[in-house]
């Protein structure tokens, strides 16, 4: 199962003439900032004519969240907004 990437990413363009992101430790995007990271690429596909590359499931979301694939690279999913879990209160029975 993918998880929250935890460093820094640059946006770069690979040879298929796409917007990346990859790992930078010196990157000032991070999934802290993962909506700015979003707006810029966007901005910068629709500067250079450039195709942005996110993952998209069938379940289509509009919230970008900076995962890690299984071999620890980070990429940009579109996921759909999770609620906050509810309180949960616990009463001891017994």
């Amino acid at each position: 199962m993918a998880k929250i990437y935890q460093g820094n990413v640059s946006v770069f363009s690979n040879t298929k003439n796409e917007l990346v992101v990859k790992a930078d430790d010196d990157g000032k995007f991070s999934h802290e900032n993962v909506a700015e990271l979003y707006t810029t690429m966007v901005a910068l596909g629709k500067k250079h004519k450039m195709t942005v590359r996110v993952y998209k499931p069938e379940a289509t979301g509009d919230t970008p969240v900076l995962m890690t694939d299984r071999y620890g690279k980070p990429y940009i999913a579109l996921l759909p907004e999770r609620k906050a879990p509810s309180k949960v209160v616990v009463t001891k029975l017994a």
